[in-house]
Formats: C-alpha cells, structure tokens, sequence
C-alpha cells in the first residue's frame, strides 16, 4: 500500500464533545505515517470524549500503553484500532463508516510498516480475509445465478418437448422452431452445467484458501502475542510466556496464547509444548493445553499424529486420556471414522477402551449412521474388556444385559478387533 494512497485525517474539527485533558506535542522525530496514525489516534479519541482512564478500560488495554498509541511511541493492534473506532462511533450516536474504517486502517498500517513489520503483516492478513471472503461472495452469487438459468433452460426444453409431441396439431415450420429451441436449450443446458462444476470447483479451492489463510492468522496471532510479552517463538520461549503469563494474573492473555499456539502450530509441536510445561511442574498449563488441543484441532489432524506415534509411548498414552475427556462427542465419532476408513484397529481399539475406563458418553449428532457403528464398537471393547477381566480375575463381573446384547453385534456392524489389539492393553 503505497503512502501516496493513504488519508489525512484533519484534527481539530468542531464536534461538540469536549476534550477532558491536553495531549503532549508529537515528537519531531515520529515518521510522517507514525504522526499521521498518531493524529488519526487522537482525532478518534476526542471524539469518545473520555478521559484517558476511561478509554483506556473500554479498550482493554492500560493508561501507559494507551499513552503510547496517542504519542506515536507504539502501533496499536488490528483489533484495538477496530473497537476505538467503533467506541468513536457510539459516542457520537451515528453509524460506523466502513469507508472510515478503511481510511483508518489504512494510516495505521502505514505506521506498522515503518515501527512493527510483524504488526504490518496482521492488517495485511485482514486485507487479505477481506478480499477471499468477497470473491467468495461473488462465486456463490455466479453459483446461484449460473443454476436458476439451468432451471430456466431445463423448463425451456422441457417446455419444447412438450409442444413436439403435439406436432401432428402444427405446421412443419413450427415444428421445425421447437426442435431448434430444443436443441439450443439443451446446448445451453450442457454449457451451464460444465460451468457450474467449474463454478463448485472454484467455490472449494477458496474454502481451502480461507483455511491456509485461517492458520496463517493464527500463527501470526500466536508470534505477535509473543512479541508483546518479550516472549520467543521457540518451545522455550512460548513455555515462559505462558508461565509469565500466569504468574501476573493474565489469565484471558494466557489462555489466548495457548489456543493461537494450538491452532497455528503442528500438533506434534502442541504435544511438545504440554511435556514441557509438565516437566517445569505446570501442571494445570500443561492440562490446558492438552484439553484446547482436544477441542480445538480437526479429528484428522490429530488421528495423523497418533498415527505416526509409538503405540506404546508415554506421551500417546497420555493425549488419547486428555482427548477421551475434553474431545467434543461429535470430534470422536469422526476419530473412529479416521481408524475405520484407514484400517487402524489397534488405535481404534485404543480409543474406545479409554473411553470405556473413564466412562465417557458421547451424545448422538452428525452422521446418524456413524454414530450407531460407533456405540457397536463402544458396546463390543466394553464386552472385551469384561471378558479380559473374567479370565485375569476369575471372577464373574457385573456386566449390564444391555451392554452384553450390544456386544453381540453381526459383522455387518464393522466392529472388528485383531487379537493383537488385546495385546499390551
């Protein structure tokens, strides 16, 4: 974005809100796009008509930094330029300007560029989500439009075939238009549905556009979270920014920065990150990691990591637990869908023995048919298991008639255990 294109926002204007306290002079050494966002900075905060203690909460930032962002000393975030805009807004009673909105990013992004490189890349990511999610809008609009012409033309030829089989009841040349309108809807017909294939091909590569784009925010969300607690990216550094983090109270920054890392980093590294904290004795950091890898990452990117992992080692052993518990029902369903379509009994097997042992119940949602297969399987580890109990204890255990009904399920229900998924349990 060149400086050519970016606004002046003039200051000093008469609105009627009364300024609550002077700001000091802009130092002469700012650059031209610092002093030019730190003026657009103070032009919105004057129109609050809040004091600096009382924007500074609605901001949800403190007074020091806030100083900062008026004196052009540091480039606020995305997120805070967007809400004081927004704050800006409501107190003069009016709507938020979109052109506005634009103008002021525009200038702050101009500072980031000269102060914060790493900043400058957030509002080049957001431009970015701005622009895939309007050429999305306009391939679902061509989606829409490209199919009510196909049902146009379709009821055209339908139309014309209909007129035809009356031709005894018309003349030759009449005929003879029907059977060209026939044919030149069936031609539009076949050029319509090509196009909407293409179009539905379109429509799925900027779904998997908006999924690159969705994890390289986050990784940027993660870095920039580091970079404001001095933190490093490496394991180590991500390790004491949480733990610095914690120990200052900032419990929601924590838990941000925990969630970015799980969402913008491989779960091997995640996996990572939770032995470490364990190691240092951070045992609820650790837990909390564990537990937002669990919610939050896809069911296949996690069934891909126990796939590459020892079957045996202590840190599988350890997530499958973490992932029985804070899993989302419908996530594990889709694991046992993964083992199943891969032909990985053996994880199969884990999972639904883990869930036996702790006791995890899973409701009914997505796919009815999975879901059933996936209560089979539950029923028939459940049964295993109680048998394996019969013979190491030699004892009868109390096992529900509902659940031993369940167990007996025909090979139909694809509820298959390889004797080597006894072994080592």
């Amino acid at each position: 974005m060149g400086e050519r294109n970016l606004p002046r926002v003039q200051i000093g204007e008469p609105r009627g809100v009364p300024v609550r306290r002077g700001l000091a002079p802009l130092d002469e050494r700012l650059s031209e796009p610092e002093r030019r966002c730190a003026e657009c900075l103070r032009e919105m905060r004057q129109r609050t008509g809040l004091t600096s203690e009382e924007l500074a909460e609605r901001l949800g930032v403190d007074r020091t930094r806030l100083s900062k962002f008026l004196n052009g000393r540091e480039v606020p975030r995305l997120e805070i330029v967007t809400r004081l805009h927004r704050l800006a807004a409501e107190c003069e009673g009016v709507e938020v300007s979109q052109a506005e909105a634009s103008q002021i990013r525009a200038l702050v992004y101009a500072a980031a560029c000269v102060r914060s490189p790493l900043q400058a890349r957030e509002f080049e990511l957001a431009a970015a989500r701005e622009d895939l999610d309007l050429h999305r809008a306009e391939a679902l609009q061509q989606m829409a439009d490209l199919q009510r012409e196909l049902h146009d033309e379709r009821k055209r030829r339908q139309d014309a075939e209909d007129a035809l089989e009356e031709f005894a009841f018309r003349s030759r040349e009449e005929n003879r238009a029907l059977v060209e309108e026939r044919d030149a809807a069936l031609e539009r017909i076949t050029q319509l549905e090509d196009q909407i294939r293409q179009a539905g091909a379109v429509l799925r590569l900027r779904e998997r556009d908006a999924e690159t784009l969705d994890q390289i925010t986050r990784a940027t969300d993660a870095e920039l979270a580091l970079w404001e607690s001095n933190g490093t990216g490496d394991l180590a550094g991500i390790c004491a920014t949480v733990v610095y983090l914690r120990d200052a109270d900032e419990d929601d920054a924590a838990d941000r920065l925990i969630e970015q890392i799980v969402l913008g980093h491989p779960v091997a590294d995640v996996v990572r990150l939770v032995r470490e904290l364990s190691s240092m004795k951070r045992f609820n950091e650790a837990v909390d990691a564990e537990h937002a890898l669990a919610r939050r990452r896809k069911p296949i990117d996690l069934f891909r990591w126990f796939c590459a992992e020892d079957r045996f080692g202590e840190a599988r052993s350890d997530f499958m637990k973490a992932m029985v518990i804070a899993a989302p029902g419908e996530h594990l369903v889709r694991f046992y869908k993964a083992c199943k379509d891969h032909g990985e009994t053996a994880l199969e097997f884990d999972l639904l023995k883990a869930m036996v042992e702790r006791g995890r119940v899973v409701v009914e949602g997505g796919d009815g048919s999975w879901f059933e297969r996936f209560e089979s399987g539950l029923a028939a580890v459940q049964h295993v298991l109680a048998q394996q109990t019969v013979s190491e204890a030699g004892s009868t255990p109390a096992v529900s008639t509902v659940a031993a009904d369940r167990a007996r399920v025909p090979a139909s229900a694809d509820v298959v255990f390889m004797s080597s998924g006894l072994e080592g349990s």
